[in-house]
């Protein structure tokens, strides 16, 4: 199995067409609706791959700083947004993100954090670029059994239990933590 990385580059040009089968417009719909976004708000895309969430957050704050371990998923959300100048491209691990502690409004990451090494890490980088009483929206897979989702995906982890989604969220320190289904795909 190559790294996450190395397959993101990979699959770059054909991602939109490939992650149509994994998740669809209404996940990036709940995410919105959950951040509640205002003109003035700075949001974080972690894991941002080809723009999938900075699309929809763009035309409604201030800034998005778009993050991605992949070189070749940033180039292609670069291509993508184009039209968009409050946008700010990252490439950096989700375990170091580039930004200062308590800098944004918002840290969105959509089917990001099984792809990660550490993702109790991950959310704490997360937490720590939070402004305070800042939002954390992420949508990933409930726990599962799909091993071939390891070599064919590059995923690390087979979803999560929520539960246990939930208490890294706490230890992080955010408050009001809430995991649910999105009633989504």
């Amino acid at each position: 199995m190559g790294s996450v990385r190395e397959y993101f580059d990979r699959v770059a040009p054909q991602w939109e067409q490939l992650r149509q089968g994994y998740f669809t417009e209404q996940v990036r719909e709940e995410v919105v609706r959950r951040v509640v976004p205002r003109a003035e708000m700075r949001v974080a895309d972690v894991g941002c791959g080809t723009g999938f969430l900075a699309e929809a957050f763009s035309p409604l704050v201030a800034q998005v700083d778009c993050i991605d371990v992949s070189a070749g998923m940033l180039a292609q959300a670069r291509e993508r947004l184009k039209s968009y100048t409050n946008l700010r491209f990252h490439q950096a691990d989700g375990a170091s993100l580039p930004l200062p502690s308590a800098s944004v409004d918002a840290a969105v990451a959509n089917m990001y954090l099984h792809h990660t090494p550490n993702p109790k890490l991950a959310l704490a980088e997360m937490a720590r670029i939070l402004k305070p009483g800042g939002s954390l929206v992420l949508t990933d897979m409930d726990q599962h059994a799909e091993e071939w989702m390891r070599e064919e995906m590059a995923d690390i982890w087979l979803g999560f239990p929520r539960q246990l989604v939930h208490q890294w969220l706490e230890d992080v320190g955010l408050e009001q933590v809430c995991v649910e289904d999105c009633g989504s795909t």
